[in-house]
């Protein structure tokens, strides 16, 4: 058998799939002297370079500095600028703590000439604790900030722009929530361009659009470097990460939400500095940002409502199609893997029976390539916990690690088709794997935007192989043409697919490239087949082994200690004032010798020292008692009422902790209002609060207290976040600290 032809075209399809990966250039970063009008990364930079000195989680110096900066220049330029001040709550899913903080986002506004509704330019100001955020989001910051100056300059725009940079988005998305509770500054339709980081470089994608989203990505595909999926959608509520986006939306606001997403490793660190921060990833943020407010501040907006959701994707740029020809083209897939289906039975190439069972171990076999491309950094970190980053478990340079998960799907998939080859036949396997991709896309056709990954590079390569079985056998080439043809769109989407699903982190996005791997090789296999063994699994398997192995130990050799950026480590303190005793704690186990010596303990739940985390099992050891002083209760009302109490306190921190926690215990609480606003109590009441106010906040409780008043316990806490108030605390040796807590704690009986 002649196979050069299949290699011939095996290698055409390989080089157009990485030359979809490498041909499009990142933008290059402009300098300050660019035109006024134009975007400069430069003068972006020079804004995250202020804000991004120091970090600025909620009521902390660094958070005024930096809103003091934001409003004086957007003052500077020329633009009404207000800060919205109010309280904001959040229940989070996984604990009955509520999490609430006095806020205040930044709002300022350009006035359209005539305007048929609002741009807004959205980002974020505030921080994790010790992060400086140059990324997050110190690159949407910068973004809005350059954007506005950009659109100052020249005529004034027709619709009304404003730039939101909202507070409180790190503890659950508050300032957007106090902004869309509150009426709109200008009347009419409002569009928001979020933007966002999960790391500090990469290529920025608008991962999510508001519905109905025709008009939207049409104007966004004519912003250069605009970068758009659908699939991402749905994909992303599969990650533990929100945006102020989800508030936006839910109040009924046109929107996208675009972030990057490399270099996910500093995400929510005090590494996360503006040296490190891409400038290529900030250049084509703020083009496309410009671009597109630009298109929207010209756009009657109240036409925005019209049209049916399109479907965008990235294999080179924008593709957008209405929603119905995701539908039909689906349809299609089915029909032209069903035409094959015929014509391999027909032929006798293939049973109805084989394909049947082809497809079962297809299906069997793409899961446990999902599943082998996430062994090799899972297993990772548990050799070496060190090695991943403490917020999402990523490595610094991740490259080997991906390559080993790409490795382990493809030697997974050929191990098992050489396996069940001659019992199934290549025919009916080849059939099968397509039908299981049919099935997967026509079951992802309820989600916008599943099916086309799928049916993009499947649907034109079974064309390609049934055109190539129409054609004489003696035009054999010209058969290898046809299926060669059939899988260039493969090529083009998934290729890049694969390595795009990386951007989600190892954790999650290498069993997604596996699936992906998996997707490739199905259409592939008209053409591999004649070149891939007819026997020899198990020599496949042992290979494969050896080469994710390979990669899996020069993954850990380009990140062993001391050869990248510092090692991260999470580390709480809680001190039980009624006690008099200390606990380190972590929810992560022991990373080195370092954190080994303070977490001496098997993980524990510990209520009593972390009462908003009573059912976290955390690594733990004791610690010295710090001369902290308690937070201060000081009880202003007890008063009997309806079987019941009405309990007000002051509740304040001598040592000027920004974050106050009161919990209650023995009593259903009725109703609670802190700091002047009202909370919903839940079943169990709790709350940690952030307020700038030194003096604390009022809290009042309508207590369901039946029984004896002695019973009631209220349970206080305050929190910091710098550990070198402990006794013989010394920063690890070459390591940073992520998220550093100091927590005090204490009862009050009522």
């Amino acid at each position: 058998m002649d196979r050069l032809p299949n290699v011939l075209g095996l290698l055409v399809v390989l080089l157009v799939g990485i030359g979809a990966v490498v041909v499009p250039d990142p933008a290059t970063p402009v300098g300050t002297d660019a035109p006024a009008a134009e975007f400069s990364a430069a003068r972006a930079a020079a804004h995250i370079d202020v804000v991004a000195a120091t970090p600025r989680p909620l009521a902390s110096p660094g958070h005024t500095a930096a809103r003091e900066y934001l409003v004086r220049t957007l003052d500077d330029l020329g633009w009404d600028t207000t800060v919205q001040e109010g309280i904001g709550w959040y229940s989070p899913t996984d604990s009955d703590t509520r999490r609430g903080a006095r806020l205040r986002n930044i709002v300022a506004t350009l006035p359209g000439t005539d305007p048929t509704g609002t741009v807004v330019l959205a980002a974020h100001y505030d921080t994790v604790t010790a992060s400086p955020g140059a990324s997050d989001d110190g690159i949407g910051v910068g973004t809005a900030l350059e954007a506005a100056r950009a659109l100052t300059d020249g005529d004034r725009p027709r619709n009304n722009v404003v730039v939101l940079l909202t507070d409180g988005e790190e503890r659950g998305l508050l300032g957007a929530q106090l902004f869309t509770a509150e009426p709109p500054p200008f009347p009419g339709p409002m569009v928001v361009l979020n933007h966002e980081a999960r790391g500090n470089a990469g290529t920025p994608l608008t991962f999510r659009i508001s519905s109905p989203n025709a008009d939207l990505i049409r104007i966004l595909s004519q912003a250069p470097g605009a970068l758009a999926d659908s699939f991402t959608q749905t994909a992303f509520e599969a990650l533990p990460n929100d945006t102020d986006f989800r508030r936006f939306d839910e109040a009924g606001l046109h929107g996208y939400d675009t972030a990057i997403a490399g270099g996910s490793a500093y995400y929510h660190t005090p590494l996360d500095t503006p040296d490190r921060l891409s400038r290529s990833s900030l250049q084509q943020m703020g083009d496309v940002a410009l671009a597109t407010a630009r298109t929207l501040t010209a756009t009657d907006l109240t036409a925005l409502d019209a049209g049916t959701d399109i479907v965008g994707t990235t294999p080179w740029g924008l593709l957008r199609y209405p929603r119905w020809v995701e539908v039909a083209l689906t349809l299609a897939l089915a029909v032209a893997v069903a035409a094959l289906a015929v014509v391999r039975i027909r032929r006798r190439d293939a049973s109805a029976g084989r394909i049947a069972g082809a497809a079962a171990v297809a299906l069997v076999a793409a899961v446990a390539a999902g599943a082998a491309a996430f062994l090799p950094w899972w297993l990772s970190q548990r050799a070496v916990p060190g090695l991943g980053s403490v917020p999402i478990g990523e490595p610094y340079r991740p490259g080997f690690y991906q390559l080993a998960a790409v490795v382990a799907a493809i030697g997974v998939l050929t191990a098992v088709y050489v396996a069940v080859r001659r019992r199934l036949g290549a025919p009916a396997f080849a059939v099968g794997a397509l039908v299981v991709v049919t099935v997967v896309a026509l079951a992802g056709l309820p989600f916008l935007g599943i099916a086309t990954p799928l049916v993009l590079p499947a649907l034109p390569a079974v064309l390609g192989v049934l055109v190539a079985e129409a054609l004489p056998q003696r035009w054999s080439r010209w058969r290898v043409v046809a299926v060669v043809a059939g899988l260039l769109p493969a090529a083009l989407v998934t290729v890049p697919a694969v390595l795009a699903s990386f951007d989600a982190g190892l954790t999650f996005g290498a069993p997604l490239a596996g699936a992906f791997v998996a997707v490739l090789f199905a259409v592939l296999l008209p053409l591999t087949a004649p070149l891939l063994p007819g026997e020899g699994a198990v020599p496949i398997a042992v290979t494969t082994v050896f080469a994710v192995v390979a990669c899996t130990l020069l993954g850990g050799y380009t990140n062993r200690d001391g050869a990248t950026a510092p090692r991260q480590e999470e580390v709480f303190y809680s001190l039980d004032a009624d006690r008099g005793q200390a606990v380190w704690a972590s929810p992560d186990r022991p990373r080195s010798d370092w954190s080994a010596a303070l977490l001496t303990e098997f993980p524990a739940p510990l209520p009593t020292q972390f009462p908003w985390r009573p059912d976290t099992s955390l690594a733990h050891g004791p610690a010295p008692v710090a001369p902290l002083a308690p937070p201060r209760v000081e009880v202003l009302d007890d008063t009997p009422v309806d079987g019941g109490r009405v309990l007000q306190v002051r509740l304040s921190s001598p040592r000027g902790a920004p974050t106050l926690g009161l919990w209650v215990d023995g009593a259903t609480v009725r109703e609670a209002t802190v700091d002047g606003a009202p909370v919903d109590p839940g079943a169990n009441f709790g709350f940690l609060f952030t307020t700038e106010n030194p003096d604390g906040i009022e809290v009042r409780l309508d207590l369901d207290a039946s029984g004896p008043a002695e019973e009631v316990e209220v349970r206080v806490a305050d929190v910091t976040g710098d550990l070198t108030v402990v006794p013989g605390y010394s920063p690890p040796p070459g390591k940073v600290v992520v998220g550093p807590t100091v927590v005090v704690v204490r009862t009050v009986g009522r």
